[in-house]
């Protein structure tokens, strides 16, 4: 839901954004293309059902699995702070 509230907030603002990467990240020496352009790129492709979806019980899964790498970068950042 917040994701939702922060792009209705963005919707204005996300289009000069783009147009500005292409103009200002473009390089010969980049690994990828900016932003705005790989937003053209995507947008001129016709939708496509995604292959591999994430259900509520792989998530779960996923977030057993890697429970331990957050706590001990919680704890490393703790210290760290």
């Amino acid at each position: 839901m917040e994701t939702g509230r922060a792009l209705d907030a963005a919707a204005g603002r996300l289009s000069l954004e783009r147009q500005l990467t292409v103009r200002e990240d473009t390089s010969l020496f980049a690994t990828h293309p900016p932003a705005g352009l790989r937003h053209r790129m995507l947008g001129a492709r016709p939708w496509q059902d995604p292959a591999v979806t994430l259900t509520e019980a792989r998530a779960a899964r996923i977030d057993a699995e890697l429970a331990r790498h957050y706590e001990r970068a919680g704890r490393a950042l703790s210290w760290h702070a």
